[in-house]
């Protein structure tokens, strides 16, 4: 006889297999699979590190993530990712090192989406979702690509003619805990116009981020790195040994303006953006900016893209462990170049090259920083 354990894990399997075949043999069965969609994507990337005082760093890494969609009712949908990478929170990517140890797998995405049928243009999202602001040419500015939020969030969108609005407030749960909570409190508004029989278009917008109990507040993420973000050392004597800790030297309420312009050369887009924020709670070093191109769309097999911006970005203007984690190494107080291609090399698949040439440094001594990220993608 099978041991109890095993006898346990039989009989889940027959289950299994038994209310499956129920289900397949029901009316009902196509109904459900036509409901629920899964999608995933792998990427494959070689990646170079030179940074002034330190060794060349090679590294291999990948990034697997699978999605769940499941359509709950004809308002209602449930997203459902899973993703490889550590905790991080603007970054999926798994190192290959460890001797060869089993990756993690954590939850990357879990919501639910309300689009009510009597209001048309309206959505509501809850749980943990993607990025649900606008960013002029995909900036990374203020928020890292692979950052999903945490809350809730509503937007309204409208389009009549040859114009179009869009309407965005969150609540985005930062950090709890026994004392006071962090959050941010969001608003963003972004208008487009188009001309030129809509092969050209110009969107422009601004957007509030309004951290709440930041300032006193650890590193988030990381207690023991600011990411370029001024703070103030406390020292705690109360022990036998006296123990020192960050807390951020500044709230952060940030004001983002931007505007996008985009125009099709034939079957050739081109999108040119600019991207300005400050922490008006600063009373220095608090802005940051970014300007930038984008040719090409990478869809087809045998189509291309191409991609260059320049930031800037100083110590407070934004918070640094959510702003783009690849320029200077993650983070604020730097500035510098980004250039990057696609080429679709096959059906749902792509390579990739980004590089990234940097200064850390802009109100003390300066050091280069320089990043090369070469990706093989596939999606399905």
């Amino acid at each position: 006889m099978p041991p109890p354990g095993r006898k346990e894990k039989m009989k889940s399997l027959v289950l299994a297999a038994a209310l499956f075949a129920m289900m397949a043999t029901t009316s009902n069965a196509g109904d459900w699979w036509e409901n629920v969609k899964v999608k995933g994507d792998l990427r494959y990337r070689h990646e170079m590190i030179d940074q002034e005082g330190k060794d060349v760093r090679h590294r291999q890494r990948v990034r697997a993530r699978l999605m769940v969609l499941g359509k709950v009712s004809s308002t209602t949908q449930v997203g459902i990712q899973l993703a490889t990478g550590s905790d991080d929170p603007v970054s999926t990517n798994q190192t290959l090192d460890g001797a060869f140890a089993t990756k993690t797998i954590g939850l990357d995405l879990a919501y639910l989406e309300f689009t009510p049928e009597n209001v048309a243009g309206l959505s509501i999202t809850a749980g943990k979702f993607k990025n649900p602001f606008f960013l002029p040419g995909s900036s990374e500015l203020i928020w890292d690509s692979d950052w999903n939020p945490e809350g809730g969030v509503a937007a309204f969108s409208h389009s009549r003619d040859n114009l179009s609005f869009t309407a965005t407030a969150a609540g985005l749960w930062v950090d709890e805990s026994s004392g006071a909570d962090s959050w941010i409190g969001a608003l963003q508004g972004v208008g487009r116009v188009h001309f030129n029989e809509k092969k050209s278009s110009v969107a422009v917008g601004a957007s509030y981020y309004g951290y709440t109990n930041s300032k006193g507040h650890a590193p988030f993420y990381e207690a023991d790195d600011s990411k370029g973000n001024s703070v103030t050392v406390v020292v705690d004597s109360s022990g036998s040994e006296p123990v020192e800790s960050l807390e951020y030297a500044n709230e952060y309420k940030l004001m983002e303006l931007f505007g996008e312009v985009t125009h099709k050369f034939d079957d050739m887009p081109v999108t040119v953006m600019g991207d300005f924020v400050t922490n008006t709670d600063a009373d220095s070093l608090n802005a940051g900016w970014l300007v930038g191109l984008k040719i090409g769309s990478a869809k087809k097999p045998g189509s291309w893209a191409f991609r260059y911006n320049y930031r800037n970005i100083e110590k407070d203007a934004v918070v640094g462990a959510f702003t783009d984690s690849d320029f200077r190494g993650g983070g604020t107080d730097a500035k510098g170049h980004e250039v990057g291609g696609s080429l679709v090399v096959a059906q749902n698949t792509w390579f990739n090259v980004s590089y990234f040439v940097n200064t850390i440094g802009l109100d003390a001594a300066e050091s280069d920083f320089n990043r090369l990220q070469v990706d093989l993608q596939l999606k399905f």
